[in-house]
């Protein structure tokens, strides 16, 4: 398979026939140059694919969308018609719905490419569609779900911590679909630099939906992964990180299936288009991006107009990154480190957390994360990169800080892990739930657990046992037996997994891509949004522990980036180390019968035969 990205490689230095596309200098994002010559790359192919209806979006790396170019038929109208649909006899959520999407579901494409990836791993969202399905690896009966099972409803644009709007601003920016599985949508790099991500649609109606056959002797000719793999030639991601490369529960990720059908670009035009049998226009998305003319220039990752930067001594970040407003001359550190709203912080004579505790316990977990040993990042032997985000008691966010290099999707997720934690752990969660028109979900978990006060008690719950309550069957990867009481029943799929995404859509619709929605959660009767903390919505894999000062819960902490017991280790483990008086839940007020958190085998890196070190925890 590689001589054919060997050729790949080749083509991108050399001249001639194969004048692949080059990066116009070495710094770490897309010029709009660049952009255009990418664009033209996939026009080509596409046209000698002989595939005329096309909609190809490229995003930078902190998901401002760059471009969006549509031909064909459609390229007046909406845009072509999309069709949600997973696995045959699916239903319900959003399965089934068909609108013209199609600019949606490339650019959910092209920023899933890019927030996936980093210096030390590449992955596609074919990577993605293999890491969210019910079994690990998928289709392989009696294995457990996929190590991001959910991740698909993250970065959503109803969420309260991504910046909104069509102008360029500071990241993470919102993907219109969430994460997106379909495949047809990669990392582009520069270097080992993520600068951005390409997401390709294809047909006047195409299916959004996800590769269903894990077998790679099987390879999946899809032509939207073709034409975008094909598309990102000079670009394209460094064999050694890429998803193929790394392992997870011994288990090989997908990459693309595409490598044995690359078409070589044969111009490297920067003039829209050089294909003119493919002729289109730049379109505007509403809410995403306002079209130009022509392609935008991307945002520097680590500058403070990306909205991530270094952290400074004086903020006690020195080594970290911290996100930043991008506004004014001087740095403004964003979700700087603050004292709890609910309750009120300790020296006010409350229980909550206050702003030096905040800081400790970002900065013990990402110091615990510089020693953790990584689960999906190369070479073997490096540290986790990670997002840590801590809040109140009440899912206000105290603070977020991260490693230089973690993930993108990280941000969003590790928030959406600590207000799961926090919301499920307190006692108003049935109340609140039932608020969102979940009373139902509220009597089926308190019949699973043979416990009618659950969800009023204050039973502590992680983000672990949040997700094993949702899975389609339980225990997780015992096929046969009956759903989690948080899972959906008959029709699952990855478009319809249960609560989590019920509490943000009202059935038969895309309600989720309103960016207008001042919170997620949403009543499903009336489609009205309330706010009853966790307003980016939840998340079901683990990584999200509930924080107490003794037996009363004021905050919680969830980490994301870089392997699922990782996770979880960084966030109990560095909890645990963080003194102050805060402490993991104590056994005796854990909701019984679930697993709370997971630690990793020789999890240190500096301590290489250190087993269960969360012991005790």
């Amino acid at each position: 398979m590689h001589r054919w990205l060997a050729a790949l490689a080749t083509a991108a230095a050399a001249g001639g026939a194969h004048a692949a596309c080059t990066p116009e200098d070495d710094l770490a994002r897309l010029t709009s140059g660049e952009v255009h010559c990418i664009l033209n790359q996939a026009l080509e192919v596409a046209a000698r694919s002989s595939q005329t209806e096309l909609t190809v979006a490229l995003s930078d790396r902190v998901g401002n969308v760059l471009a969006v170019y549509r031909t064909g038929t459609a390229n007046g109208g909406d845009g072509a018609t999309v069709t949600i649909r997973s696995a045959p006899g699916a239903s319900g959520g959003l399965e089934g719905i068909s609108a013209p999407l199609s600019a949606q579901a490339a650019i959910a494409k092209a920023v899933t490419g890019a927030y996936l990836s980093s210096s030390g791993n590449a992955f596609t969202t074919r990577t993605a569609g293999f890491i969210v399905q019910e079994h690990f690896a998928p289709r392989l009966g009696n294995t457990p779900g996929g190590p991001l099972f959910g991740v698909q409803f993250s970065q959503l644009p109803c969420g309260d911590l991504v910046s909104k709007g069509s102008a360029m601003g500071v990241g993470p920016r919102p993907s219109p679909l969430g994460l997106s599985a379909d495949p047809g949508g990669f990392p582009l790099y520069k270097g080992r630099r993520v600068v951005g991500g390409i997401g390709v649609v294809a047909g006047a109606e195409s299916i959004y939906g996800i590769d269903l056959d894990p077998d790679p002797s099987r390879p999946d000719a899809d032509i939207e992964e073709i034409i975008a793999q094909s598309a990102s030639a000079g670009f394209a991601a460094p064999l050694a990180i890429r998803a193929d490369r790394i392992t997870a529960g011994g288990v090989t990720l997908r990459y693309s299936d595409a490598d044995r059908r690359l078409l070589l670009p044969g111009t490297a035009s920067r003039a829209i288009p050089a294909a003119p049998a493919l002729a289109g226009r730049f379109v505007s998305v509403a809410g995403f991006h306002a079209a130009e003319g022509q392609a935008r220039r991307g945002l520097r990752y680590g500058e403070r107009a990306s909205g991530f930067r270094a952290g400074t001594s004086a903020e006690g970040f020195a080594g970290f990154f911290v996100l930043d407003t991008g506004t004014g001359s001087l740095p403004q550190q964003r979700h700087a480190p603050r004292d709890s709203l609910f309750p009120t912080p300790l020296r006010a004579g409350g229980s909550g957390l206050d702003a030096a505790e905040v800081r400790a316990l970002l900065l013990q977990s990402l110091t615990l994360a510089r020693d953790t040993r990584a689960q999906i990042r190369k070479p073997d032997g490096s540290s986790a990169q990670v997002t840590v985000s801590v809040v109140d008691a009440a899912g206000n966010i105290l603070g977020i800080a991260r490693s230089p290099d973690a993930p993108l999707f990280g941000t969003d997720v590790s928030l959406q892990k600590a207000r799961s934690a926090v919301f499920f752990s307190r006692s108003t969660a049935a109340s609140r739930l039932g608020a969102a028109g979940q009373s139902a979900r509220v009597a089926d978990l308190r019949s699973f657990l043979g416990n009618p006060a659950a969800l009023a008690n204050a039973r502590a719950f992680s983000a672990r046992a949040i997700g094993n309550l949702h899975r389609p069957n339980y225990p997780d990867g015992i096929d046969g037996n009956g759903r989690g009481p948080l899972s959906r029943g008959a029709g699952w799929s990855v478009f319809n997994v249960g609560l989590q995404l019920d509490l943000l859509n009202r059935p038969g619709t895309v309600q989720l891509l309103d960016t207008a929605r001042s919170s997620c959660t949403a009543d499903p009767a009336t489609g009205t949004a309330i706010r009853i903390g966790i307003d980016n919505g939840i998340q079901i894999f683990p990584g999200g522990v509930p924080v107490y000062r003794g037996q009363s819960i004021v905050g919680a902490v969830g980490v994301s980036g870089d392997g699922v017991d990782q996770d979880d280790m960084i966030a109990a483990l560095g909890l645990a180390r963080t003194g102050s008086g805060l402490n993991n839940a104590t056994p005796a007020i854990r909701v019984s019968g679930l697993k709370f958190v997971q630690c990793p085998q020789s999890p240190l890196l500096s301590e290489p035969s250190a087993q269960n070190v969360c012991d005790g925890i």
